[in-house]
Formats: structure tokens, C-alpha cells, sequence
């Protein structure tokens, strides 16, 4: 059977089989006689355990505090666990999740990445289901929003001090990660506007740029407010702002009372409502810097090359829980430049052919957040 045979007959929509065929086909099957490779094989030991502080930081894109942190959660996990039996010896947990950093820090590919850390493409493709499964089960611990009324007055002063704008829990948007075609999909659902083929993320940050809700997974075909509206974040929102907090958006965005949106130049503009707009994108940009950070540490999202959808969302969760974990530990990406600070201008109106309010329900929730709105404009 060859290669065209192999892939036409897989039938699974978004398992690994497709993944493991290619794998068979590309890399030979594990314990294949024909195939011997030759590998680093104390890489850890004799060159990653004597880096510096800042060596480390250069080849993993964070410190090797927070590398060490992980490792011990990933160890005291039931993730972490060495495969023991007959056979080669089983890769160390440290090892297991210090090839994951690097891999996704780099753009690096497989083969690459089980030279340096002497294991076979198939064993660092099971660790990589392990540690991915492993951030999966600590996002919802990561990735929250506060729970308490202290927790959101003091995410609310944090934004606060940035444009005075006020009772402010999160700024929203989306980023289009490229990837390539997934299995068994149809490619022209998943091209963007910019003709390219990629997924849409939807994140919600705070003032420090951790996020607080991520929605991955959706075609970039899909537009911006009609992701929100199928994520369970739009249900949860009113009892999440309980009609006192709210977020940032930008125009692409239904508004509501718990959703502020920019005033469209329709002609109307008075002072009021362009302070409005300023003070808005000078506090929505965090969710802008939040995305640059995310990408700019982990290079592997500059394209994803898996081949399924799952393990598409997997990898871009875990990654953005390392984000938040790297914030709590004030690890912070020094070198990034040009992350812009501020807006000076209006908000962009991104992608916005007028979602309109397809029933009487939405234009009553529209006009809610225009009163909320125009009370916050006419009292800057």
C-alpha cells in the first residue's frame, strides 16, 4: 500500500491515527531494525543542567525557575509517570516536559527535537499527549476569571490605572493562528481573510495580560461575534458582570451591557464620545499585547503543523496556560519590542460587516449597553 493508500484510508475524523500512519511511514515503526539512529544522548545532563540563568532563558523563552516549577507539578501529577517494564528505559518526566518547552519555544521540528533529547518520534509523540493532557487538566485553575467581589474590584483598579476607565474586568478579541489544513476537513473553512488557512483564538485578559477565558478551536472563516455567541463565555458573561462590571471589545462585537463596544464614526461624533473611544483602545490593547507575548514566546504558533484538530486546540491551550503561568512567576518576555503601548487613534473597526441583531431579544440587550454606554461617555 503506498502513501496515497494510507491516507485515503484512514476514515477518523479528529483522532491521532492519521498522525501515527504518517509517523509510520516517515519515521519507521519503533523497534524497526532497519532503521538505527543515532541521537544525542546526555543533552539534559551535560548541556541544559549547566546553562545559566540567562542561557536558558535564550534557548526556552523563560526561566529556568519557572521550567522547574512545572517539572515539579508535571512530576506530582498522574501525567508524569515513567514508562517502566521491558525495553529501552523510560524518559524522565524532567525530560519529558523540557523537550515540550523547547519544542514549542522553538520552530523546531520532531525530528529535531527526539535528536537532541534521545527519543524515538514515537515515544516524544506519546510524552507530547501526556504533558499536552497534563496543561488541559490545570487550565481551568490557570485560566479564570475572579470569583469573588474583592478579586474583580481589584482586576477593575488594575485597568482603572491605565485610562480611568472604569469597572473594567477583561478586554476581549481574537487572533488567527496559522495552521495547516487539518485531517479529513475542508480546507475553504478554515481560510481567513487574509487568504490563509488558520483557526481563530477568542481570549479574555486582565490588566497584567493573563488571560482569563480562552475559546479555541473555531474555522477563521467564522466571524469574530458569531464565535462569541457559540462560546459559553456569552452565556456566562451577565452572571459573571452581575450588571456592574464588564468588558472591552472591539467593533466586531455585539454590544451589550457586559460587552462595551467603540462608537462607530457615523457622523455624530461629539468630544465626549471620542475621549470614549480613546480611553476604550488605550484599555483594550492589553488583549493585543497579551496575543504578542503568547505568540512571540512560543514560536511553534507562528504555524501549526499538527494534523488533527484536537490536537491543534490541545497545544494552543497549553501554551496559553504557560503564559499565565509565566506571568504569575513574573517571568517576563524582556525582549520583546514594539508591543505597542497605547492607541492614539480611534479604534480600528476590524472585520466588521455589521453583525446584525437577528431577533428583538438582541437589540434589547444592544440597547442596554448603549445606555450603559452614553452614562459612561457623558460622565468622562
Amino acid at each position: 500500500m503506498d502513501l496515497i493508500d494510507l491516507l485515503v484510508s484512514s476514515s477518523s475524523d479528529d483522532s491521532d491515527s492519521d498522525s501515527e500512519v504518517l509517523f509510520n511511514i516517515f519515521f519507521g515503526t519503533p523497534g524497526d531494525p532497519t532503521v538505527n539512529k543515532i541521537r544525542v544522548e546526555t543533552f539534559v545532563e551535560d548541556v541544559i543542567d549547566k546553562y545559566s540563568d540567562e542561557q536558558f532563558r535564550q534557548q526556552f523563552r523563560l526561566k529556568k525557575s519557572t521550567a522547574e516549577h512545572l517539572i515539579d507539578r508535571y512530576q506530582s501529577s498522574s501525567y508524569g509517570r515513567i514508562n517502566e517494564g521491558r525495553g529501552r528505559k523510560g524518559i524522565p518526566p524532567k525530560n519529558q516536559m523540557l523537550a515540550f518547552i523547547w519544542f514549542s519555544a522553538n520552530k523546531d521540528s520532531y525530528r529535531e527535537v527526539c535528536n537532541l533529547f534521545n527519543m524515538s518520534e514515537s515515544t516524544f509523540f506519546n510524552h507530547l499527549n501526556s504533558v499536552l493532557d497534563f496543561f488541559y487538566d490545570i487550565s481551568k485553575q490557570v485560566i479564570a476569571f475572579p470569583d469573588t467581589d474583592e478579586a474583580k474590584e481589584q482586576v477593575a483598579a488594575d485597568f482603572r490605572k491605565l485610562s480611568r476607565f472604569e469597572n473594567v474586568i477583561g478586554c476581549i478579541d481574537g487572533t488567527y493562528i496559522p495552521i495547516r489544513k487539518p485531517a479529513n476537513k475542508i480546507r475553504s473553512t478554515y481560510i481567513n481573510r487574509h487568504d490563509m488557512v488558520s483557526m481563530t483564538v477568542q481570549g479574555v485578559c486582565d490588566a497584567d495580560q493573563k488571560f482569563l477565558d480562552i475559546c479555541v478551536g473555531s474555522p477563521s472563516k467564522i466571524h469574530d461575534s458569531r464565535i462569541f455567541t457559540l462560546s459559553p463565555l456569552s452565556d456566562e458573561l451577565p452572571g459573571i458582570c452581575d450588571q456592574r462590571y464588564h468588558l472591552l471589545g472591539d467593533a466586531a462585537y455585539p454590544l451589550r451591557e457586559y460587552l462595551l463596544t467603540p462608537y462607530r464614526n457615523d457622523g455624530r461624533m461629539n468630544r465626549q464620545r471620542r475621549k470614549y473611544n480613546l480611553m476604550h483602545a488605550q484599555t483594550r490593547v492589553k488583549i493585543e499585547n497579551a496575543f504578542s507575548l503568547l505568540k512571540n514566546r512560543f514560536r511553534q504558533l507562528v504555524r501549526l503543523d499538527f494534523f488533527t484538530v484536537e490536537r491543534m486546540c490541545k497545544f494552543v491551550m497549553a501554551c496559553c496556560v504557560l503564559h499565565n503561568v509565566c506571568i504569575s512567576l513574573n517571568d517576563h518576555l524582556e525582549d520583546i519590542q514594539n508591543i505597542q503601548d497605547g492607541l492614539n487613534n480611534e479604534a480600528e473597526v476590524r472585520n466588521t460587516a455589521a453583525y446584525r441583531d437577528p431577533d428583538i431579544r438582541d437589540a434589547a440587550l444592544r440597547r442596554l449597553g448603549e445606555i450603559k454606554r452614553d452614562n459612561i461617555a457623558n460622565n468622562l
